[in-house]
């Protein structure tokens, strides 16, 4: 009598561990990806801000910084596991990471080379330049940042749980 009622327990125990992750599992998943991103934000939305009227010292130190950054976003996004098996999520958000450690690396570059010259030496190609390198951005970006939110938006859908932007 007593192996029975082990047995069943062992089996009962076995059976709730067994059931995989749970919603909650999955909104803290979602949270922890989000941190990745929101830890990059600041100094990404700090480099675009000296773009639009810059000191040139300021500039290429938030561009140094957004480089950085985008590299540890990347990282510690890769590090993450799929969850239950399942990689849609993660993937664009490691799409997404890669992305804009590319614009960071090139266009960034880019732009920061061209926008550090003395504005004698600025010539109109160069401003025609500043402007396609800053299109591709923007667009580049934007289309990253779509991709990721889709793969989010299923992911709370296939969890059952509301996407809420929490106000700072």
């Amino acid at each position: 009598m007593k192996k029975v009622i082990l047995s069943a327990l062992v089996v009962v125990a076995f059976t709730i561990t067994s059931c995989g992750p749970t919603q909650k599992d999955a909104l803290k998943y979602n949270d922890d990806v989000v941190a990745v991103q929101k830890a990059l934000t600041p100094i990404h939305e700090a480099f675009i801000d000296q773009l639009d009227g810059h000191n040139i010292d300021s500039l290429k130190y938030t561009h140094a910084k957004f480089v950085e950054s985008t590299n540890a976003s990347l990282a510690a996004c890769e590090k993450m596991q799929a969850f239950a098996d399942k990689r849609e999520y993660l993937d664009a958000a490691i799409s997404y990471f890669k992305v804009v450690k590319g614009l960071a690396e090139n266009e960034g570059k880019s732009l920061v080379e061209i926008m550090s010259k003395d504005s004698t030496q600025v010539t109109d190609d160069d401003v025609t330049k500043v402007n396609t390198l800053a299109e591709k951005f923007d667009s580049e970006y934007e289309k990253t940042l779509a991709a990721v939110q889709r793969a989010q938006e299923a992911f709370a859908k296939e969890w059952k749980f509301d996407l809420i932007e929490k106000k700072q």
